[in-house]
């Protein structure tokens, strides 16, 4: 009897301590629920696309454009389009196309002391091939590759090997139609357009 005595007790005392707050010896006990949250999973923050922005040498062209008289910074040349001149004197041996002017490009390519050289494989400095002029509607003009070994001087050595820290200057002529209004100078060694340069404000 002692016994059974004892384990009613414990079971009064487990019900009241489920009891409510209002003091009613004869309210119905209530059950007390746990609710745990979960927390909302994190995902990783996405990896940035690359942009031309972040690659210093994307090409420059459209909103990346240069102005006459800034260069163009590569992996291993620095190519500078320091000045335009248009129309460009003819020599006395060599005129332009009937309707035409030249168009001279003043240029310097400079070649990193520390790049390295193939030697099967040499890089060389750009030709007149490599450029040509734009008008307000986009057509373009010159880009032919036809040259003078001499002419216009001083003569941008077009087509020589580039040994690494030497800069190369001189000038390259192009054709346009006479009263062209150049509004973009555009480079492309190799058929890669690379940069473009605009006239200054």
């Amino acid at each position: 009897m002692r016994r059974g005595l004892v384990y009613a007790g414990a079971a009064i005392v487990l019900l009241s301590g489920c009891a409510d707050d209002s003091g009613d010896p004869d309210a119905t006990p209530t059950a007390t629920v746990t609710v745990t949250e979960t927390a909302p999973a994190i995902e990783p923050e996405p990896e940035p696309t690359p942009s031309e922005d972040d690659d210093p040498y994307a090409p420059n062209i459209g909103d990346r454009a240069l102005k006459i008289g800034d260069t163009r910074v590569g992996q291993a040349i620095r190519t500078t389009l320091k000045s335009v001149k248009y129309p460009y004197p003819p020599d006395y041996a060599r005129e332009p196309d009937a309707g035409n002017d030249f168009v001279g490009l003043e240029l310097e390519q400079c070649f990193d002391e520390d790049a390295e050289v193939d030697p099967e494989y040499p890089d060389t400095t750009t030709y007149n091939g490599d450029w040509v002029v734009l008008d307000p509607q986009g057509f373009e003009y010159g880009g032919d590759g036809s040259s003078w070994s001499d002419w216009p001087a001083p003569k941008f050595p077009e087509s020589v090997t580039l040994n690494p820290g030497r800069c190369y200057k001189g000038w390259i002529s192009l054709q346009a139609p006479k009263g062209t209004k150049i509004v973009s100078v555009v480079w492309r060694p190799g058929g890669t357009e690379t940069a473009e340069w605009l006239p200054k404000d």
